[in-house]
């Protein structure tokens, strides 16, 4: 295909290179755009689901054609990607886990990303379990707030001088719980429950 063909004119003289139209549906087209996903992003069976669906989408919106001749191609790339070992569900939602749990995340907002992301409910389920409450849930808290220098966090901050407060905030016991509330109202729109959120503003 000649130049002119690639590109087309722009304002000014300057020429852009055409979009190149999406390939049209094939088993071998779709195993290799799922590991080139899965090489980039790790993710759900129901997330590259998802991938797979726009591509074909893109495809039949160019080539026309039935839109559901696609879907047993997209499972069957779905199966060949975990027999491969590159789709792991238990193993994407593990990593998902710990790292959500590093940054102080609530075991209500790991469950609520669990399910955005399309792990399966009774894996879910099984997974929350194992990760329980408890001391588990407090590590998380103080996490939070330690991130977002709240509590015991906050005032050990202030003591150190690197940060400033108004002497006269301190010694007020009213501005005192207002901030308190306001604190308690942070970690529980983290997910935390009130017990943990308290004993988590205070020192350990």
């Amino acid at each position: 295909m000649s130049e002119e063909q690639n590109t087309q004119p722009f304002a000014g003289g300057r020429r852009t290179r055409r979009r190149k139209p999406p390939p049209r549906v094939s088993k071998g087209d779709f195993e290799r755009a799922a590991q080139r996903h899965l090489d980039r992003y790790p993710s759900s069976v129901a997330g590259l689901r998802a991938v797979l669906v726009r591509r074909a989408d893109r495809s039949h919106a160019h080539h026309g054609g039935d839109p559901g001749e696609s879907q047993p191609i997209i499972e069957a790339t779905l199966v060949r990607m975990a027999d491969l070992g590159f789709l792991d569900d238990r193993r994407y939602a593990l990593a998902l886990i710990k790292r959500l749990r590093g940054r102080g995340s609530s075991r209500r907002k790991i469950s609520a990303r669990l399910r955005e992301k399309g792990v399966d409910e009774s894996l879910r389920g099984e997974l929350l379990a194992e990760l329980g409450q408890g001391e588990s849930e407090l590590e998380a808290a103080r996490i939070y707030a330690r991130r977002r220098r709240l509590g015991h966090y906050r005032r050990a901050l202030d003591s150190s001088g690197s940060a400033n407060t108004p002497e006269s905030e301190d010694q007020d016991d009213e501005a005192r719980r207002l901030r308190r509330q306001r604190e308690l109202g942070a970690l529980a729109r983290a997910g935390f429950d009130f017990d943990v959120a308290a004993r988590a503003l205070d020192a350990e």
